[in-house]
């Protein structure tokens, strides 16, 4: 007998960073509606990590290459310890599978159970995602949520951040995009899902003092860092490699999500305008949309009247912050605008096209202001 199972009161809302909208989505199932911002900001992720030829992590470009860069807005992904549904009382369950087989068997019983999940996947094989001149683009690190099936159509629908509607995805797309080789090694999905418990007596601190331990360890993210290529250290790690760009970034290159080989510039420029600004980050290395987390914090109202409100003070500091956290998400937005625009209008010589002194000062301007900023969090305490 063929099976079909979708669970009709699952939500798919869009997003702007498929992490945060997925778990969004699963929150509110379980009862915790609130917006992808307040979770990004419960997450605490929010931060900073720039990876280059002298860290010593897996090259971005599959090994074949002596050079690769790597910079996010954020430190870490989802785990079973993410601190987001450990503060809403939440057991994140992570299962992965040496068997694509084994994997779709598995998330069948969940589904069967009513139980949601979030997939990670390689993008490059979902076949809804367009990319510019048919470009065949891989990238591991995707999450999306799964919601039903129906083997007598062999398709799934599956939850996707900027997709208004759950899409139909073949069962053997879904399957490729799970079991997916392709990218560098710490990519791979490697067939993981993750589904959600809730505690069984329900209880979860209160809201308002989880925002403070949140904001804590965001703070740690940026001033606390155990390794200097990570916080306001990693900050100051990039911002001095761009005084090395002109002769750095000479060369051909091979881009570590396409086969393209283009110059070892343009590359360069167009991966960290897309790591700082299109690639689900919300703009502005993430920074946009913390601040968003920061301006509904002020006026939630169980930060100001609930369990363990906080008090004027720590409310100003907020206020305080605000307008410095979204100066510095538009200076990282005008950094990475600058690359854009360069390669948009000289392509391969994109470097001789830049001002590297400008380059640098925007980037010094924000390890300034961030470090200000976050230090005035740290007297929110817990």
């Amino acid at each position: 007998m063929t099976q079909k199972h979708i669970i009709n009161n699952f939500i798919h809302k869009i997003g702007v960073h498929c992490e945060s909208s997925a778990l969004r989505d699963m929150f509110e199932y379980y009862n915790f509606p609130m917006s992808e911002a307040m979770v990004f900001g419960l997450d605490a992720t929010m931060g900073f990590g720039f990876f280059d030829k002298s860290v010593n992590i897996p090259n971005i470009e599959n090994g074949k290459s002596d050079t690769s860069i790597f910079l996010g807005g954020k430190q870490g992904t989802i785990t079973p310890s993410s601190l987001s549904c450990r503060l809403l009382g939440i057991t994140l369950r992570k299962q992965s599978f040496s068997s694509e087989d084994k994997a779709w068997k598995e998330s069948k019983k969940l589904l069967d159970q009513n139980i949601p999940m979030i997939l990670q996947v390689d993008l490059g094989f979902l076949p809804y995602i367009n990319t510019e001149e048919n470009e065949e683009i891989h990238f591991g690190g995707h999450a999306i949520t799964l919601a039903g099936y129906d083997e007598d159509k062999g398709i799934t629908l599956v939850g996707d951040t900027e997709y208004k509607d759950f899409q139909e995805v073949s069962i053997e797309d879904l399957k490729k995009a799970r079991r997916s080789k392709e990218g560098p090694s710490y990519l791979h999905p490697n067939n993981a899902q993750y589904s959600m418990i809730r505690r069984p007596d329900g209880k979860y601190p209160p809201l308002a003092a989880g925002i403070k331990l949140a904001i804590q360890q965001v703070v740690n993210n940026m001033l606390r860092p155990s390794v200097n290529y990570i916080g306001i250290q990693g900050l100051k790690k990039f911002s001095n490699s761009i005084i090395n760009w002109k002769e750095e970034l000479k060369g051909i290159f091979k881009s570590p999500f396409s086969s393209k080989e283009t110059s070892l510039s343009k590359t360069t420029f167009e991966l960290v305008h897309g790591y700082i600004e299109t690639w689900g980050t919300g703009g502005g290395a993430f920074r946009k949309l913390y601040t968003t987390f920061l301006e509904e914090v002020l006026v939630h109202p169980e930060v100001k009247n609930g369990p363990r409100a906080w008090e004027i003070e720590e409310l100003k500091i907020v206020e305080d912050v605000i307008p410095m956290v979204k100066d510095s998400a538009n200076k990282w937005s005008k950094f990475a605008y600058i690359l854009k625009k360069a390669v948009d209008e000289h392509d391969e010589d994109c470097i001789n096209y830049v001002s590297i002194d400008e380059l640098h000062n925007i980037t010094s301007e924000i390890i300034i202001e961030e470090e200000e900023l976050f230090t005035k969090l740290s007297k929110i305490r817990i």
